[in-house]
């Protein structure tokens, strides 16, 4: 996949139904599409679906990219990279999520074979400032599309469950207490795209995904993220407004009134 799209602000559908990439794509507004295991599982997929399933949502998808994850990250870095391979021959548009894992420098080897295997890579499951910035500087020579994937809602859960715990981060001293910038994931969008810019960064681009609501698809936006990907449900959601669903019936209530006359 040449990096020909600059994705400074596109939304992509987090989706591995064909039929709903489909009906998305055809609105002319969704730029991409990313998957992963609990997506395919969440869409009754099984393994025999797998290669087809993705191949499909490829062909659907022309040249912009599908987003297919690698499935175990308990493998070798070794084996990892080798089922990077298999993923990457299904289609020219396949970006490689490669999940940045903790306490191992394995997916930095694994980002950094698939670079030079000029393979477009996504680096996902992140939920820190300090993970964006390893993810940027991994993934900044790459030729080809690169992307960093913000968890936005489990992002606030990190806070709220492990980071914002001292009990809990009593464990984790060189990680650090009190951090504003995770605090809140708008900070963590709003640090990386300032860090990508002083970088002068063109490669990665910054996905927000674990989206639960289309306030945050706003926010995501707003805080300088460059795709926002977003699951059918919520995109339909982002349609929504009451007063303009009143505005409408008014004004087809008027055009009746008008014909009468």
């Amino acid at each position: 996949m040449a990096q020909t799209l600059t994705f400074n602000r596109s939304i992509f559908i987090d989706s591995s139904s064909i039929e709903e990439v489909k009906r998305w794509n055809d609105t002319g507004i969704i730029d991409g599409v990313t998957t992963n295991q609990s997506i395919m599982l969440k869409d009754g997929l099984n393994i025999r679906d797998f290669e087809k399933v993705v191949k499909l949502i490829c062909k659907e998808m022309g040249k912009k990219p599908v987003s297919v994850e690698i499935t175990d990250s308990s493998s070798s870095a070794k084996d990892m990279i080798k089922e990077a391979k298999r993923m990457n021959s299904f289609a020219p548009n396949v970006v490689v999520k490669v999940p940045l894992i903790p306490d191992t420098t394995k997916s930095l080897e694994v980002i950094k074979a698939l670079i030079s295997l000029n393979m477009a890579i996504n680096v996902t499951a992140i939920m820190t400032f300090e993970q964006m910035v390893i993810a940027a500087l991994a993934t900044r020579t790459n030729k080809r599309a690169s992307f960093i994937s913000l968890f936005w809602g489990r992002s606030m859960e990190d806070q709220v469950k492990y980071r914002g715990r001292f009990d809990f981060m009593a464990d984790y001293k060189r990680v650090g207490l009190e951090s504003r910038v995770n605090s809140d994931p708008k900070n963590i969008v709003e640090s990386t795209a300032v860090f990508l810019k002083e970088g002068e960064y063109e490669n990665p681009k910054i996905i927000v995904g674990s989206i639960r609501t289309s306030t945050m698809v706003g926010e995501s936006f707003a805080a300088g993220g460059h795709i926002v990907t977003i699951t059918p449900e919520i995109l339909m959601s982002m349609l929504f407004s009451q007063r303009t669903k009143e505005t409408i019936e008014q004004f087809d209530d008027d055009w009746k009134k008008l014909q009468k006359k």
